[in-house]
């Protein structure tokens, strides 16, 4: 095969973490191809839902090394305040307590994804729109993967990046999947309230799923917004759905309260199913799995991409390291390192936020008695505090 269809890093997936791999190799004088199944229209297209993101301040930084201003892409999330629908206690975490300018920032998907895909056309990558790799053979030190057209490349390692449920992945690194449905709905939008959220994101457990309402920029009036994250079980999430906007907010200011004063308006409504899964193995024959397609958790710690910004500084890390030692990082041995750096650390987090999920949301009082003394706790022990300080900013 001809010297330029060789690749030493393929990546398939341009989301997020895809993207943010791509760029990271490719910052240190890699050859990397990166395909992606949308078209490139769809991805330049603003996102109608504005689904955001957490981005907290460990991966800001990791981001801000390859190049990209997050604080010029996001809203600052100062603090953050999480209560119980039933009784008082709650939990508040300051970055200033911990002498931080900021927890993280909250950046649209989308906005985010278009400057790392800017930032890869900068750094002379072609990003392959509409394109679904084949998985091919194994030939010596490198995979044949193949486009939809019959086009084939050589890559000395592949990974993947494309989602939960990832067809590349079955075929390349199989492995048992763990999954745990919540059978509950995601409920996300952008809606006005009368008074600025001054950087503090919300979280309020309710009986059928936690109800998020996360900081946003002003509109183009200056108008105050926030971007809500309404987890329900899917009875009440079919209800919530069906709802005019005027009954939606309604019921919303029913379940979050007062303290934003009241919401006047929502935007387009988006939906998407809760579950939770986790891969036995990330890694296979010249394959590496990571972000969605390796770990899938509950969004009520804002965890989920951050988790994959992390597996793509420890590959980076990894493959670099190898590359100047002469090894081959496409080897078992050397993605051996990044399944026992990254596999414990996802684990744990995707079984804890299923674990807070099932504790909160449920009407048992018992229960309830006993999460209000652990966020009262939270309060009045300082370390305890830090400690979910240090987890929100992942520092």
């Amino acid at each position: 095969m001809p010297e330029r269809d060789h690749y030493d890093l393929a990546v398939s997936g341009a989301g997020m973490v895809g993207a943010a791999l791509a760029l990271a190799l490719a910052r240190e004088h890699w050859r990397v191809a990166i395909a992606e199944r949308r078209s490139a229209s769809d991805c330049a297209t603003h996102d109608p839902y504005e689904r955001i993101s957490l981005i907290n301040a460990a991966a800001s930084e990791f981001l801000a090394d390859l190049g990209i201003d997050i604080a010029r892409l996001g809203t600052p999330v100062l603090r953050m305040r999480v209560w119980d629908h039933q009784w008082p206690g709650s939990i508040q975490l300051d970055a200033e307590d911990e002498g931080l300018p900021r927890l993280g920032y909250m950046v649209e998907n989308r906005a985010l994804e278009q400057a790392l895909h800017a930032a890869l056309k900068d750094a002379g990558v072609a990003i392959h729109y509409a394109t679904q790799w084949q998985a091919g053979p194994l030939q010596d030190h490198h995979r044949l993967l193949y486009d939809g057209h019959g086009e084939a490349i050589a890559t000395t390692l592949l990974a993947i990046a494309e989602g939960r449920e990832s067809r590349l992945r079955d075929r390349c690194a199989p492995a048992p999947i763990w999954r745990e449905d919540y059978r509950q709905q995601a409920i996300t939008a952008t809606v006005w309230m009368e008074r600025p959220h001054t950087g503090t994101a919300y979280q309020r457990f309710l009986p059928t799923g936690p109800l998020a309402v996360l900081p946003f920029s002003d509109d183009a009036g200056g108008q105050p917004r926030a971007s809500i994250v309404w987890s329900a079980r899917n009875s009440l999430a079919r209800r919530l759905l069906a709802l005019s906007d005027a009954e939606f907010l309604c019921r919303m200011q029913e379940s979050f309260g007062a303290q934003l004063g009241r919401f006047t308006a929502v935007g387009k409504r988006g939906h998407y199913p809760l579950s939770a899964l986790h891969l036995s193995r990330y890694r296979s024959e010249r394959a590496v799995v990571l972000g969605d397609s390796a770990h899938g958790v509950h969004p009520l710690a804002g965890l989920g991409v951050n988790l994959g910004f992390r597996d793509v500084a420890a590959l980076r890390q990894i493959l670099v390291e190898a590359q100047r030692q002469r090894r081959d990082w496409g080897s078992a041995a050397v993605l051996a390192q990044y399944e026992r750096q990254r596999r414990p650390d996802n684990l744990v987090t995707v079984l804890t936020c299923g674990a807070l999920n099932r504790l909160f949301s449920n009407r048992s009082a018992a229960l309830a008695g006993l999460r209000d003394i652990g966020l009262m706790g939270s309060n009045l022990i300082p370390p305890v505090k830090a400690f979910f300080i240090r987890q929100a900013t992942g520092l």
